[in-house]
C-alpha cells in the first residue's frame, strides 16, 4: 500500500516533468530503496531502544552507512532478510564490544588492518548492484578508505569511552567481513 502510493506520487511528479518512462521507473526505484532503508533503520532503533541500546544501533547503524555503500561485498536478496541479517550484525556488534576490552594498541591494530583491508579490496562489486564504470570503482574506494581512516581516528581518540570505542572498531571489523563474504559474478 505504501510503495503503492509511493510509486504514484513519483509518477504524477515525472509526468508533470515530462519524464521518459525509464527515467520514471528509475526514479521509483530509488525512491522505494530509500523507503525500504529508512523503514528498516526506524525499526532497528526502536528495537534497541526498547532493549536500552539506543546510543550503541545509532553508533553501529551510522558507522556503516557511512563505509558500507562504498566497500559493497555481502547483501541480502530481500528486504526482510536484509532487516533479520542487519538486527543480528547490530546484536553480536553490541555483544561483541561489551564484552571485549580493546586497548589503544589492539583497536590501533585491528583499524589497521581494516583500513588495509578496505585500500586492497573495496568496493567488492555485487552481482545484485554491480559497478562497471571505473571511476566509480575508484571513487568509491577512495570514499570507503577516507570514511574508514576517519571512523578508525574517531574511534582512538574515543578510547576512553571503551564501548563506543569498540562499537565502532568492531562494526568496521564486521564491515570487512562482510566483504569477504562474497563470491565473484559468476562464481559456483
Amino acid at each position: 500500500m505504501l510503495r503503492k502510493k509511493l510509486d504514484y506520487f513519483v509518477e504524477d511528479i515525472c509526468k508533470y516533468n515530462n519524464f521518459t518512462q525509464d527515467k520514471t521507473e528509475e526514479i521509483q526505484y530509488v525512491m522505494r530503496l530509500m523507503m525500504y532503508e529508512m523503514l528498516k533503520i526506524i525499526a532497528i532503533i526502536i528495537i534497541f531502544s526498547m532493549l536500552g541500546y539506543f546510543k550503541e544501533v545509532v553508533l553501529i547503524i551510522f558507522t556503516m552507512v557511512c563505509v558500507k555503500p562504498f566497500t559493497g561485498g555481502y547483501h541480502e536478496t530481500s528486504q526482510k532478510r536484509c532487516l533479520i541479517a542487519t538486527t543480528t550484525l547490530c546484536c553480536l556488534t553490541i555483544l561483541i564490544a561489551k564484552n571485549s576490552n580493546l586497548n589503544l594498541v589492539s583497536t590501533i591494530l585491528i583499524s589497521s588492518i581494516n583500513i588495509f583491508c578496505i585500500y586492497h579490496q573495496a568496493p567488492i562489486v555485487n552481482k545484485c548492484m554491480p559497478i562497471t564504470r571505473s571511476s566509480l570503482i575508484k571513487k568509491n574506494n577512495k570514499i570507503a578508505l577516507i570514511n574508514s581512516i576517519i571512523l578508525s581516528m574517531i574511534s582512538i581518540f574515543i578510547i576512553k569511552y571503551r564501548v563506543y570505542s569498540n562499537i565502532i572498531t568492531w562494526t568496521l571489523t564486521i564491515n570487512v567481513c562482510l566483504m569477504f563474504n562474497s563470491k565473484k559474478h559468476g562464481e559456483v
